[in-house]
């Protein structure tokens, strides 16, 4: 009867023992989520896209200065076109300002020279130093774009049409330049004067035209503008660019 009584007692004992080395079921759950929450998280930092700016052009063309001080402009970052026997070239301004009497305003202008025979100078242009990409068309001081006129002329393989249109004698209305029937440019009145075809071809490297044109308001003023393909509107072939106004009245 001792015998079983000792027997008893030590299993009793042992069955005690295994069961306080298991923890309850409620514990080993929550200890696994804290392990979980308490894992390190690895911070991404935001990335910031960064939208490229589109290029602001000023330009400047020879000429004695009434509305500006082109020696406030124009420095030796800038460029120019110039036109060497039949080609164009693109390379560093080379300039020279000088202070000139002007009998008309009474007082001394800045007059903008080129070293070069100098079409235009432009504080940029997205394209490599050197020898430009032209269009097959003749351009002098004499060819004008006048009313009722058109000039055709082929650049990269496609043909083109330069139309001038216009309303009355001398003094026009609504003088318009299509090219190939889409409008770039339109003015209410021009007194007495002529647009005039100073450049075509490529002058911001994306292989498509580009213009530069003389578009006088009137007999003595002086306006020119830059017209690039990069700067177009959505479905049309180029847009303004840039442009200098100023006047030589007496």
């Amino acid at each position: 009867m001792r015998i079983k009584s000792l027997f008893f007692l030590l299993s009793l004992c042992m069955i005690l023992l295994s069961c306080t080395d298991k923890k309850p079921v409620g514990q080993e759950q929550g200890a696994s989520v804290q392990q979980a929450d308490s894992m390190p998280v690895k911070r991404v930092d935001s990335v910031e896209v960064v939208k490229k700016k589109p290029l602001t052009y000023k330009i400047l063309v020879p000429f004695a200065y009434r509305f500006c001080n082109p020696d406030t402009l124009i420095n030796k970052n800038w460029v120019e076109l110039y036109k060497d026997g039949k080609d164009y070239y693109v390379g560093k301004a080379r300039y020279s300002i000088q202070k000139k009497e002007d009998a008309c305003v009474g007082g001394m202008t800045p007059h903008l020279s080129g070293k070069r025979n100098t079409i235009l100078f432009v504080n940029q242009l997205p394209i490599n130093l050197g020898k430009v990409k032209t269009a097959d068309v003749e351009i002098s001081d004499t060819i004008f774009l006048a009313p009722g006129t058109t000039s055709r002329f082929a650049f990269a393989g496609k043909r083109y049409e330069l139309e001038a249109k216009a309303q009355g004698e001398d003094v026009y209305k609504n003088y318009t330049l299509l090219l190939n029937g889409e409008r770039i440019c339109r003015e209410t009145e021009v007194d007495g004067a002529y647009f005039r075809l100073l450049f075509a071809g490529d002058l911001d490297g994306d292989g498509k035209l580009d213009l530069v044109l003389s578009l006088p308001l009137h007999y003595e003023n002086l306006r020119i503008v830059m017209f690039l393909s990069s700067c177009a509107p959505p479905g049309l072939q180029m847009g303004k660019a840039a442009e200098i106004v100023d006047d030589f009245s007496c």
